[in-house]
């Protein structure tokens, strides 16, 4: 009676004897977007030597290298995947990433062939063509996200990218403006087209983009909720987005300088939107508009901010106010998960990252505060 062999599951493998006395064993690997599969043959002059290589080949194959597809291949599938996800700005820097350095430098490396030390190789050709720290350690964090995701799908085992040292960034000084500088800053523009929107940057923190986003339902008595903000949009102009994190949709309480600001915009919105008529077209009731009341331009508010600052002699760049509002609430004490929360960063350790050292100076104060009241001594 012949022997019967039960029939194994697709991905499983086979191992058989030929003819010639040899073994020989084949598996049948689906490509991973599912358009095809690919049989793998391997043989060998002992059944354990093949029963070794088809299990090696089944290792590589949940790391895509079985089935023959290359990082730019993959990067291809991820950004398309990926787009209906991402804030369009988020996308565009990613597919930009892809496009720029990694499918040019590693495209045609097979997904379990690439290493840390290539990725540390491209950011450090990136430097030496002249592309900054910071631009490098970001075209490594897209490549780390969509290597996070091929992990998840079973393609790759280590996310190598993860892996990879990113280079050394030197982190600019910072140069918040003093309280003074901030003050004189705000009246020399008080009447001025963007003045309220210079006194809410520098009251409560927000990006340039949350900023311009708001919308007059916000707006509480005394605090405002960041629910949208301005972004580039997937082709030309801005667009309403979500937060640029979780985090970033949080209710920051405003100053009285912030307060009596909004009150000039929305009286002088008010006029700007009676002149235009059936022509105005926001219909979000946004706080700060154009003449026609579409949303401000970010980098026509930056230029005017600049020309401010240079009238003042003041060397600072609009998101310096940004700075300058966490510097000063360090300064006064303000512990730094306030501060964080404030601010919207997405851990604490962003806030640590950038302001630790003024939380240096606020322990330091706290401790000559002490010294003060009780002054040490022999007893």
């Amino acid at each position: 009676m012949a022997t019967r062999y039960s029939r194994r599951a697709r991905g499983e493998g086979s191992v058989y004897p030929t003819a010639e006395g040899r073994w020989r064993a084949s598996l049948v690997i689906p490509h991973p977007d599912g358009s095809r599969s690919v049989r793998r043959v391997v043989s060998g002059r002992s059944k354990a030597d093949v029963v070794r290589k088809l299990e090696a080949l089944k290792r590589e194959s949940a790391g895509g290298f079985a089935t023959g597809e290359t990082l730019g291949a993959y990067l291809a599938r991820w950004t398309a995947a990926v787009k209906p996800t991402l804030r369009p700005a988020t996308w565009r820097e990613y597919a930009g990433h892809v496009e720029r350095y990694w499918t040019p430098k590693l495209g045609a490396v097979s997904l379990t062939r690439l290493r840390a030390g290539d990725v540390e190789r491209v950011m450090a050709e990136m430097m030496a063509a002249g592309r900054s720290a910071s631009t490098a350690r970001a075209a490594r964090t897209t490549l780390r996200r969509a290597l996070k995701d091929a992990q998840r799908d079973g393609l790759v085992v280590p996310n190598v990218a993860a892996l990879a040292r990113p280079p050394r960034m030197e982190r600019p000084e910072l140069r918040p403006l003093s309280v003074d500088e901030t003050r004189r800053l705000l009246d020399s523009t008080r009447d001025d087209l963007y003045g309220p929107v210079f006194a809410l940057l520098a009251g409560s923190g927000l990006r340039l983009g949350e900023a311009l986003g708001l919308a007059w339902s916000d707006l509480g008595p005394d605090s405002l909720t960041v629910r949208r903000s301005l972004a580039r949009a997937d082709g030309n102009g801005y667009a309403l987005a979500e937060p640029k994190t979780r985090r970033s949709r949080r209710t920051v309480p405003l100053p009285a300088i912030v307060l009596e600001a909004l009150d000039r915009q929305r009286t002088r919105q008010d006029a700007v939107r009676a002149r235009a008529g059936t022509g105005w077209q926001d219909r979000v009731s946004l706080c700060f508009t154009d003449a026609i009341g579409r949303p401000l331009s970010p980098t026509v508010v930056s230029h005017a901010f600049r020309d401010a600052a240079d009238a003042l002699g003041l060397p600072v760049r609009l998101h310096d106010l940004r700075h300058s509002y966490a510097s000063t609430l360090l300064r006064a004490g303000v512990p730094l998960k306030v501060v964080s929360e404030a601010l919207g960063h997405s851990s604490i350790a962003t806030t640590a990252d950038v302001y630790g050292h003024l939380e240096d100076t606020t322990r330091r104060q706290a401790a000559d505060a002490m010294n003060l009241a009780l002054p040490g001594g022999a007893s």
